[in-house]
């Protein structure tokens, strides 16, 4: 049985998961090979409970056997932890420009990325009023209903969006798109212009304009844009909107290695409406 304090308090603790997740750590914390008996003996589980998980987690090349025939951490964590560190990164990269545009817009700004079936809140900057929307980040919202998600769905191949999309589209309120066919209709647009809707399809009473955010391989990573009541939607309101949110996007694409041209064409467009 694992040392691990406290875990038997916890009602929905897996055992094996813990076990796992005991030898991951102290791999983690101490930089030379651990043995099996080793292991065992340190952790208070059994060596063969111990040589099961060093074993999955060599085959998934999540630990590795040393010359001397210990074990340590393999490089797949280092490899998970980058694409972590750039997420982060994106999210630190993104904040003077997020609090630019919701000191230009007045409005709530917000960053999401994609996270399996649903969308992330990676960021969210408030105005300086007495009235405001505020989401936390780390919250998950639904994908299909987002400007923001939406704004990242548009620009990647149609299998992978199929995979990201829940099987029934949530009707979330009276104005949530649910037909597949219509949401794709909906992101073809977004594809030429640069620009996702939520027209009071998350929440009645808000609508909100998003942008994709490029990286440096040109691929889709976030989304990003104001948040705020109807009155949003008013026609001059929303394209003086439209181009400081474009924008915004640029400046954070091109802040993380974005070179490409498609900023240019969707301002184009936008100016060409007026």
């Amino acid at each position: 049985m694992s040392k691990r304090k406290g875990s038997g308090r916890n009602k929905y603790a897996v055992p094996a998961v813990e076990q796992m997740l005991d030898i991951v750590e102290h791999l983690a914390g101490n930089h030379r090979g651990y043995g099996i008996t080793e292991l065992a003996r340190a952790l208070g589980i059994s060596t063969n409970g111990v040589f099961r998980i060093l074993k999955c987690l060599t085959d998934r090349g999540y630990a590795e056997a040393d010359p001397g025939g210990g074990h340590r951490l393999g490089t797949k964590f280092f490899s998970l932890g980058m694409q972590l560190q750039s997420r982060f990164d994106l999210r630190r990269r993104a904040r003077p420009h997020l609090e630019r545009l919701c000191a230009q817009a007045g409005e709530t700004v917000q960053l999401y990325a994609l996270q399996d079936d649903h969308a992330l809140v990676l960021d969210c900057v408030t105005p300086a009023a007495s009235s405001f929307i505020q989401v936390l980040p780390g919250s998950r919202m639904a994908s299909h209903a987002s400007a923001f998600s939406k704004a990242v769905l548009a620009f990647l191949p149609e299998d992978e969006v199929r995979r990201r999309l829940p099987r029934k589209l949530a009707a979330l309120t009276p104005h949530t798109v649910t037909d597949r066919k219509k949401l794709c209709a909906d992101l073809a647009q977004t594809r030429a212009t640069g620009l996702a809707y939520d027209r009071e399809g998350y929440m009645l009473g808000i609508f909100c304009i998003g942008a994709p955010v490029f990286d440096v391989n040109g691929d889709a990573v976030a989304g990003v844009g104001v948040t705020g009541l109807v009155s949003v939607s008013q026609p001059e309101k929303q394209a003086a909107l439209e181009h400081i949110i474009l924008t915004c996007a640029e400046q954070i694409s091109r802040d993380i290695g974005y070179a490409g041209g498609l900023f240019g064409e969707f301002l184009s467009r936008l100016k060409g409406k007026k």
